[in-house]
């Protein structure tokens, strides 16, 4: 079951120093966040220690993340994807990114990602034109994530890596669906999913990185609460997710690209 499965990965995958042997020749990072905050929780060490190490890496936001506050009058879905995108350029600065030149913006309805058909291919078609340059490794949250964006997300990641030269290598990082391994108070989770095969891939030492990781999971202040308060229903990131995000290290499973 997933929860046992990754509690595995967490104690026998290899812990890296830094992100070199993880990215391969080139050394280029890719991470695609299917919401504006994404990015910060489940790659801001990894973001971190590119920028400290001089290693090209870029993020690319999938959604506009306009459907985490749906009841706001204050904040339509306008003004709040635009909120959004301010404060994922913040997060991406505090990681030492550069928030203008290593940023993209793929602006899909929030909540609606395409898996497949149609959509999925334009989606993907433009998602292409976004990347700057090759990557050596593309990063996308976990296909078994309990959220249909994350899962479309990894769908998205696969079909890229598949079309880029190389390929890249393939890693997925778990966001929410650590809480099956680490269970989140008051965050409903479906049926356990089943990976199958032992994990590869590595556990990141983000322990130099951690303070920049925090700066940049604090800019996305709209997910923290305080700042949209006319919507009871809204989304807000519980504390037992944000220490999570926090930990020592982050996660990172290889996946196949074929």
């Amino acid at each position: 079951m997933a929860g046992a499965w990754l509690r595995q990965a967490e104690a026998a995958l290899p812990l890296a120093a830094t992100p070199l042997a993880m990215l391969g020749p080139g050394g280029r990072a890719l991470v695609l966040a299917p919401h504006p905050d994404d990015e910060s929780l489940g790659c801001g060490g990894l973001l971190a220690a590119c920028s400290a190490l001089g290693l090209a890496a870029q993020v690319i936001v999938v959604s506009d993340g306009s459907g985490s506050h749906p009841r706001s009058r204050s904040h339509p879905p306008p003004r709040l994807a635009a909120l959004r995108r301010q404060e994922a350029r913040a997060a991406v600065a505090a990681l030492g990114l550069d928030p203008e030149g290593d940023i993209g913006f793929l602006d899909l309805p929030d909540t609606r990602l395409p898996h497949e058909g149609p959509a999925h291919q334009a989606a993907l078609a433009a998602l292409l034109r976004l990347v700057a340059v090759p990557p050596s490794a593309v990063f996308a949250t976990w296909r078994h994530d309990p959220h249909g964006d994350h899962a479309a997300t990894f769908a998205l990641a696969r079909g890229l890596a598949r079309a880029l030269p190389g390929p890249p290598r393939l890693y997925a990082y778990p966001v929410w669906g650590l809480a099956f391994a680490h269970p989140i108070p008051g965050f409903p989770l479906p049926a356990e999913p089943r990976p199958g095969a032992p994990a590869q891939g590595w556990r990141l030492d983000i322990t130099p990185w951690r303070a920049a990781k925090r700066a940049a999971i604090a800019a996305h202040e709209s997910q923290l609460g305080g700042v949209i308060t006319d919507d009871a229903t809204a989304f807000r990131l519980p504390p037992a997710a944000l220490a999570l995000a926090n930990r020592d290290f982050e996660l990172f499973l290889q996946e196949t690209v074929a």
